[in-house]
């Protein structure tokens, strides 16, 4: 973990977590190859009672395809840990599905659509990933 991810894990575990616990939570999970458990920040939007969490440069990234398969993990949001299960939602391959998550998202996070590139809004649903969590 990043000297600046382990300043923000350590003051979500803390008293003071308010001071981000409004847009950022942990997610602690196993890794399905090493089995090792891995812990990082994310920030996160609510949809209902679901958790979900749009993957910065997906192709760049490696941590979400974890959750290719439905899998369990636990989140710290507001100084709780919360049991859920976890799935991505990947815009190429199911752009219904992502719809309305992306929107969750992007209502939270409008400079989020940055991340996503030019185009139309189907565009930028075909390039999003999200990882998608509700409670166990």
């Amino acid at each position: 973990m990043s000297f600046a991810n382990a300043c923000v894990a350590t003051l979500l575990r803390s008293p003071f977590h308010r001071l981000l616990s409004g847009s950022t939570d942990l997610i602690r999970y196993r890794g399905r190859r090493t089995g090792r458990e891995i812990t990082m920040p994310m920030q996160y939007a609510e949809c209902g009672s679901d958790i979900v969490i749009l993957v910065g440069q997906p192709d760049t990234k490696t941590w979400w395809q974890n959750f290719r398969t439905e899998r369990d993990l636990d989140l710290l949001i507001r100084g709780r840990w919360s049991p859920m299960t976890a799935i991505a939602v990947v815009g190429a391959d199911d752009p219904a599905a992502i719809g309305p998550l992306l929107d969750a998202y992007l209502a939270r996070f409008p400079r989020a659509q940055r991340m996503l590139g030019g185009g139309t809004t189907g565009d930028r649903a075909r390039r999003a990933v999200i990882v998608r969590c509700h409670p166990r």
